[in-house]
């Protein structure tokens, strides 16, 4: 109900942290009203309770053991205003800029609302119940910058009164970029993971990293990323900073990335951010080093293909190692590298018919088809042989024998080929099927001379047509009236071979043309005859 604030304890790196949500409801006057989802929230100390809260005048519906005040210690840019619990309910000393606020008990409604001002009138709030949220020196909490709250989203700093918001530095960039020459020695020196977390920051310091010739600029930004590493990896744009390093930066800066990653690979691979930084990785690292990131996904390869996102990283390793291999000069490196990989295969020839059939399984298996080392894609497409009837109108399963079509040895395709020639199959009704009609058009386009005529030859045998009382037609005739076998058809005429078969097609498809007129997916094989 409502939109959420967020109420969490610092420092949460040394002890344990709480979070509680709170929805608030507009009240008269301009007030905001908190309300719990829990009725109690635990911060130990010395914690300070932080509340992030969208408007100016809050009164809290959270129960205390105490009266409870807070002081605004900051307002933010984006207009948020930081409170933070004062030492004491008895000492507060707000400025201009400074307004306490007093928490009361949950029947919040029933009681008259505290007025904003006064100590007094500060002074005459009754005292809550229940939670045990205790105070903290306000001085403790201004230390505090750049926690995460419990949506994940970056949570503005809590600094002393007076003192710059750490997203000015941010902001001045902003503004005066196109006017003045940044550099991260001169100026974002100290604020580079606040830049990464940012889009127009993360796009500067990938700049700096690009022309940075003399690497003075790189080595700085990956020393404050190193250590912060947990606030970059998996951000939006944090991760493109840490892909420009891999890119541009020199071995040693690749090296102490890598190191940092080291025993987070699969984790990292299962996150839409992260992952990308393992694929640029991947492509990046030196062969010691990507050895020992390969060997991070042994006995993780099923959850790893499976996942939506660990997919991609399983087929940039089939692509970049099967790359590297291909164009090794030496014959032991070529061996090292495919070997590199051999777990991965074997793990997908023992699932072969379950990823075949999966969303991103049969897209490992395509790359396989693509990328891999002759012996390893002929072990996979052995495999494949033996599941080809399950896999040729699977709607994900097509996609795999398409790919044995486009990559595979003649003998795949003349195995395929007497699969849809058989009485049981037929062109006809694999063609009129939304999946396996594919195959058929692949099958044509990929297939000999002599594979292509025995499919023309199939076409031009006489049917009889349902829809004219049994009356005598041609295969090729029921096809052209079909939303899927119309598409065959068009294929077959762009690559029958020259002979009597093809005249013998031009001249049912010519003599019937009047008629295809009045079916809606024939008219395209009409359109293309008189072309």
């Amino acid at each position: 109900p409502g939109t959420n604030v967020n109420v969490i304890s610092h420092p949460p790196q040394q002890q344990q942290q709480h979070h509680v949500h709170y929805s608030y409801q507009q009240q008269p006057a301009g007030r905001t009203v908190l309300y719990p989802y829990v009725q109690s929230v635990s911060v130990m100390e010395p914690q300070a309770a932080t509340y992030v809260v969208q408007a100016p005048n809050v009164l809290s519906t959270a129960d205390v053991q105490q009266q409870q005040h807070y002081v605004v210690v900051q307002h933010t840019l984006d207009g948020q205003v930081i409170l933070a619990p004062t030492a004491s309910s008895t000492t507060i000393n707000p400025n201009s800029n400074a307004f306490s606020y007093l928490s009361t008990t949950s029947s919040v409604f029933q009681q008259p609302h505290i007025e904003l001002g006064t100590d007094s009138s500060r002074k005459s709030s009754q005292k809550g119940r229940g939670a045990n949220i205790k105070s903290a020196d306000n001085k403790q909490s201004s230390k505090l910058r750049g926690e995460k709250n419990s949506t994940g989203r970056k949570q503005p700093a809590l600094l002393p009164e007076g003192a710059d918001s750490p997203t000015s530095l941010l902001e001045e960039y902003k503004r005066t970029s196109k006017s003045r020459e940044w550099t991260v020695r001169n100026q974002v020196k100290g604020h580079v993971v606040e830049f990464c977390q940012d889009q127009n920051g993360s796009r500067f310091l990938q700049s700096q990293l690009d022309a940075d010739n003399t690497h003075v600029e790189g080595p700085l930004i990956l020393q404050e990323i190193l250590e912060n590493m947990s606030a970059v990896k998996n951000d939006v744009f944090g991760n493109y900073v840490l892909q420009k390093i891999l890119d541009r930066g020199n071995e040693e800066m690749r090296s102490k990335l890598w190191f940092a990653l080291k025993g987070e690979v699969m984790e990292l691979s299962l996150q839409m951010y992260s992952c990308r930084v393992v694929q640029k990785a991947v492509e990046k690292l030196s062969d010691e080093n990507l050895f020992d990131l390969i060997e991070e996904f042994r006995g993780n390869v099923l959850q790893l293909i499976e996942d939506q996102n660990g997919n991609h990283v399983c087929q940039k390793l089939i692509e970049a190692l099967s790359k590297r291999s291909k164009s090794s000069m030496s014959h032991d490196n070529m061996d090292a590298y495919s070997r590199s990989i051999d777990f991965i295969i074997g793990d997908v020839i023992a699932n072969l018919s379950r990823l075949s059939c999966h969303p991103y399984g049969c897209r490992v298996l395509q790359r396989i088809l693509e990328h891999c080392v002759r012996p390893q894609a002929n072990m996979v497409l052995d495999e494949i042989s033996k599941v080809k009837v399950v896999l040729l109108g699977d709607q994900y399963g097509n996609y795999v024998i398409q790919h044995v079509l486009q990559y595979g040895r003649t003998q795949d395709r003349e195995g395929i080929l007497k699969l849809v020639l058989e009485p049981e199959n037929g062109i006809l009704k694999l063609s009129r099927q939304k999946f396996a009609s594919n195959v058929v058009e692949k099958l044509l386009k990929y297939g000999n001379s002599e594979q292509r005529r025995k499919l023309l030859v199939e076409m031009l045998k006489e049917v009889k047509d349902e829809e004219t009382d049994g009356q005598k037609s041609y295969v090729v005739l029921l096809m052209v009236r079909d939303p899927y076998a119309n598409y065959v058809v068009q294929t077959l005429l762009d690559v029958a071979p020259d002979g009597d078969e093809r005249q013998k097609l031009l001249s049912i498809l010519n003599a019937n043309a009047e008629k295809l007129r009045s079916y809606t997916f024939a008219k395209h094989i009409v359109t293309k005859l008189f072309d």
